[in-house]
């Protein structure tokens, strides 16, 4: 799902951006300068706050990328609950200036998770399915996307590593459930940014060569 900007800010920003520069200008002509200065300062928080930029996608097709600019948190084996299996838990603090936008850690296809645990679930969570079979999971539960999940593309759609897939909103913490193999690339307190970082990466193994044959080939007989 691809996301475009105006000046590296999001379209749903710019409402609010526009109301904000009004009320500057209204109350200066107003009453005076000093008066608007708090919502000059409220301006430039919020074009700050819905700003996004480009990022540079590392060139790794089995990296787990950043899906938002923050800080490591947590990271450690635990038991995921979505896929009823033994994972790999990274957990990142969302930065509050960082971008705006959600990336989506791997390329691969958005599948629907169900379960108690959605059903007990106090945020939202996205699924998404590597050509490789690899099952990764995205969870937000500290903080508000508004009822959104995490990668708001349609059930079946293809999203693309570190490419745009959705909206970070109120969202303050961000926790991802890899395959409990991966080989984790990062260390707690480490400043990760969205698109543009590894977090770990998938291990699988290479298949071994077909063996030979011991018998060899088959002799011709000599002629007489």
């Amino acid at each position: 799902m691809r996301r475009k900007t105006l000046f590296h800010v999001v379209p749903e920003g710019w409402a609010v951006l526009i109301g904000l520069a009004a009320a500057v200008l209204i109350v200066n002509a107003a009453v005076s300068w000093v008066w608007a200065l708090p919502l000059l300062a409220a301006l430039i928080v919020a074009a700050l706050y819905f700003r996004d930029s480009p990022r540079n996608v590392p060139a790794e097709p089995l990296a787990i990328i950043a899906p938002v600019d923050g800080r490591v948190v947590h990271r450690r084996e635990c038991y995921d609950p979505f896929l009823d299996r033994e994972a790999i838990k990274i957990s990142l603090q969302v930065h509050l200036l960082g971008a705006y936008l959600i990336r989506s850690p791997v390329e691969g296809t958005v599948l629907e998770l169900t379960g108690e645990a959605i059903d007990a679930l106090d945020g939202v969570a996205s699924r998404i399915r590597t050509d490789e079979g690899d099952d990764v999971i995205m969870v937000i539960r500290h903080g508000s996307l508004f009822g959104a999940r995490p990668c708001r593309s349609e059930f079946g759609e293809r999203v693309g590593q570190g490419r745009c897939c959705g909206q970070r909103r109120l969202a303050r913490r961000v926790d991802l459930y890899l395959p409990v193999n991966s080989r984790v690339e990062v260390e707690l307190g480490d400043h990760v940014s969205a698109g543009a970082c590894v977090l770990a990466k998938l291990v699988h193994k290479k298949a071994d060569p077909p063996r030979q044959s011991d018998g060899g080939s088959p002799k011709l007989a000599a002629s007489a």
